[in-house]
């Protein structure tokens, strides 16, 4: 076999760990948050796809009950359908971040039309009376050099997390609870969600969350908290 052959056979492999080099040489300049250097024990909850009137309003009660606050990246189609419950995140202390509209997939989408689909949810959020926080959690996690560059340009910071707790699968409440208590440190960011479906075990299991933490002298705060409480925000 020839060196060209060779060469070519090759190419498909090198193109492929090229292109996940500059998505992550892209993440690190425009500032993707995975979780946030600190020496202080305070971590963020943050929670995606809601507003739901069945989970959101008893995950603010249990959030108050322990003096915590947590970031919920909200999608504009529900916002829209429960315009109350983005006033009672706000007044509860907790702040209101930027899932999206449509919970649209970059892949098949695009970074352009997911921005639009995100400055409509702004948009909306802030006709409310509410400020909507420039933070944005892409729907699925998915990132790209262009996304990075447009929500950048519009001053946004791009958030993915540290943990896990793959509450979205319904894995059991004490495998959503395990996820935390086994993976948290200073500065984690938690995913969890308080709409999209069947969040039962999500709530059954906040509570529990929310005294081990107690109980390992952790602190729950908001995203805007917990880069005051930065060293240097840690990017992807």
């Amino acid at each position: 076999m020839s060196r060209t052959s060779r060469w070519f056979l090759l190419s498909p492999v090198i193109i492929l760990t090229l292109a996940f080099w500059l998505v992550s040489q892209a993440a690190s300049s425009q500032q993707v948050i995975t979780h946030v250097a600190t020496s202080k024990k305070v971590v963020a909850l943050t929670f995606d796809d809601g507003p739901s009137p069945a989970y959101t309003p008893l995950i603010l009660n249990i959030l108050s009950r322990y003096h915590a606050h947590a970031t919920f990246f909200v999608a504009g189609s529900e916002a829209q359908r429960f315009p109350d419950l983005i006033s009672a995140i706000s007044k509860q202390g907790s702040v209101v971040a930027n899932h999206g509209w449509s919970h649209l997939n970059l892949r098949a989408k695009g970074a352009n039309l997911l921005w639009a689909d995100a400055n409509r949810t702004a948009r909306y959020i802030t006709s409310l009376g509410v400020n909507a926080q420039a933070f944005y959690r892409p729907p699925y996690g998915l990132i790209s050099p262009g996304l990075l560059k447009i929500f950048g340009a519009h001053g946004y910071r791009v958030v993915l997390w540290s943990i896990d707790t793959k509450d979205w699968a319904r894995p059991g409440v004490g495998s959503i609870v395990q996820h935390v208590t086994t993976e948290i440190k200073p500065g984690a960011i938690i995913l969890m969600h308080d709409g999209g479906g069947n969040r039962s075990q999500t709530l059954a299991a906040l509570t529990t969350i929310l005294e081990q933490l107690k109980q390992m002298g952790y602190k729950a705060v908001t995203l805007p908290v917990l880069l005051q409480d930065s060293i240097t925000p840690t990017k992807l």
